[in-house]
């Protein structure tokens, strides 16, 4: 074999040790900068973890805290005052958290400054109790001798405005017109301005509620307004805005309706007839049960039913 054939493959053998070393670096440092990664990624695990156990603390603290004060609720005005106040600037506490929470992200520093300013609020809310209650047993004691005289007069006074409260809705119940003898039907126009009563619904053009009212002492003479509300088959309420129907609050529960049209009178303090119509040329209406509600001042004096075939 040649000097150079020696030469070249004594080459070769350099160049493959050289590779190999070359190959057992790199997987080395490889692998410690893997292990590096984890390392980093598990400090930051373990930093996001117990950055979302004081961000959880400290909305529990501000929970607390917001229970606390609705527990001191209802004691006297001016304490509900200050509670409202002090209600406030927790909740704007609370919501400034968020985000922090969106980030689950805070530092030792802003944690500690929370829950240092949470606690100055705490003491402040404290120290404005305190003082109310210092005033609040001057007042007393101030008043201690005519006190009784005082609490009496309330309660007379508040009696009072029941009574009349009471007394006025009586009366305003005693003049109310209760409607008798209520016929509701179908009608239909017929020749020069007179009409037929029919139970078909397909004649029907309109729909007719006629009642009398009693002679009542104790209703004022002069202008009294019905409401009649008619409940279709359905069990929904006819309205047409174009035609006259509206909305009214009903006195017991201060609920708004509507209601079908109105009929004004003349009222005089004697017994009186009254016919309130519902509908129009071409109106149609279905077959079926309907009821007829009249109402006045927002109460129900009188209800009907009636059936189109």
């Amino acid at each position: 074999m040649s000097e150079q054939s020696v030469g070249k493959r004594d080459n070769k053998t350099l160049l493959l040790i050289v590779i190999i070393v070359l190959s057992i670096c790199l997987n080395i440092f490889l692998y410690w900068k893997l292990n590096q990664k984890q390392d980093v990624l598990e400090v930051k695990t373990q930093q996001s973890n117990m950055d979302s156990v004081k961000i959880a603390d400290l909305d529990m603290k501000y929970s607390s805290a917001l229970q606390d004060i609705e527990g001191l609720r209802g004691q006297n005005t001016s304490l509900d005052s200050l509670l409202d106040i002090k209600e406030n600037e927790i909740k704007s506490m609370k919501a400034a958290l968020y985000a922090a929470k969106k980030a689950k992200k805070i530092s030792d520093t802003e944690y500690l400054a929370k829950i240092q300013e949470l606690q100055n609020l705490v003491n402040d809310l404290k120290n404005q109790i305190t003082q109310l209650e210092t005033e609040k047993n001057i007042l007393v004691a101030q008043k201690d001798s005519i006190g009784r005289d005082l609490d009496q007069q309330v309660l007379t006074n508040n009696k009072l405005k029941q009574d009349k409260a009471v007394s006025d809705k009586k009366a305003l119940l005693g003049s109310l017109l209760t409607p008798r003898n209520i016929v509701a039907t179908g009608v239909k126009g017929k020749g020069k301005g007179k009409e037929v009563t029919t139970d078909n619904a397909k004649r029907s053009e309109r729909i007719r509620v006629c009642f009398d009212v009693e002679e009542n002492k104790v209703a004022d003479p002069g202008s009294k307004t019905f409401l009649l509300r008619l409940i279709g088959p359905d069990g929904a309420i006819i309205n047409v805005q174009s035609l006259g129907s509206g909305k009214f609050q009903k006195a017991e529960t201060n609920d708004e309706m509507i209601y079908t049209t109105k009929q004004t009178i003349n009222y005089e303090q004697k017994p009186q007839n009254v016919c309130i119509y519902w509908g129009a040329q071409g109106s149609t209406f279905s077959k079926g049960k309907y009821t007829a509600e009249i109402y006045q001042d927002g109460y129900l004096t009188a209800k009907k039913e009636f059936t189109l075939k």
